[in-house]
């Protein structure tokens, strides 16, 4: 489907769905999967590639676009950077936000491709900072967390949004601290390194398959090239070029800001 077909598909469903709205149901999927990760992490491919599925339902986009129950970075003027503020946007299991929740659902089935399929993705990056919320409002939910080296993600941050990299760093390092402080509450989760993902994406997607408990990816889904924010391009780690456009003054500046979040997740320092 081209571009343009696209977009006129979502405008033409926005124009109408105003009529229909009260009377579409919430979707009730047997599993709900969130795809949580910090910006530039490598969420977007598998949300390509778990779309591909035959048992899976997606949006073109992520959720928080497609509804205005969801606050967005955007909305406090902070594009990409919602870490700088978390506690704008932070949900537990006790927090009472005003979300109607049955009206989420209902502005989302308008943009699934098949709101009536098994399984159900959605890949907001804000939903970092409330897993153990949509636990608790979405029942049967799945959490498929992914894990970026900081520098690389940093790196793409500051280059693709124009921030500084202390900003992309600091992005980086609070919004994986909230996950991985969360993740121990979440009942159903999966986690996975970029890293891992791309280079043996078939062991990776076998291993989230298993997870979900369906069938797998056929092979040919693998050879495929995937648009990633308009660039069109395999499946191929991306880190060795995002760091070899590092500084060193830029390495310092992310050891500063990131650096017990890299020890944390692993990662080896610069």
């Amino acid at each position: 489907m081209t571009d343009f077909t696209d977009k006129l598909k979502l405008w033409l469903r926005w124009k109408t769905r105003s009529v229909g709205h009260l009377m579409m149901k919430e979707p009730q999927p047997g599993k709900w999967v969130f795809i949580v990760g910090c910006y530039n992490s490598g969420t977007t491919l598998l949300h390509k590639l778990l779309s591909a599925h035959p048992a899976i339902g997606s949006m073109p986009n992520e959720g928080q676009f497609y509804t205005d129950q969801l606050p967005r970075g955007a909305d406090y003027d902070l594009p990409r950077l919602w870490a700088l503020k978390p506690e704008l946007f932070y949900l537990d299991e006790n927090s009472r936000p005003d979300i109607d929740v049955n009206k989420l659902k209902r502005d989302w089935a308008w943009f699934y491709n098949d709101v009536h399929r098994p399984v159900l993705i959605e890949k907001t990056i804000l939903n970092a900072a409330r897993t153990r919320w949509l636990q608790t409002v979405f029942p049967n939910s799945y959490f498929i967390s992914l894990f970026r080296n900081g520098y690389a993600v940093a790196e793409g941050i500051q280059r693709k949004e124009k921030h500084g990299i202390n900003i992309a760093a600091q992005q980086w390092a609070v919004s994986n601290e909230i996950l991985l402080n969360d993740l121990p509450h979440l009942k159903h989760h999966h986690e996975l390194s970029y890293e891992n993902l791309v280079s043996d994406p078939v062991i990776e997607l076998k291993k989230i398959t298993r997870f979900l408990q369906i069938e797998e990816l056929p092979d040919a889904v693998f050879n495929s090239e995937f648009n990633i924010h308009k660039v069109a391009s395999s499946i191929r780690d991306m880190n060795k070029d995002s760091l070899a456009r590092l500084k060193g003054e830029d390495i310092q500046i992310v050891n500063e800001v990131a650096g017990p979040v890299l020890d944390r997740l692993a990662y080896p320092r610069l």
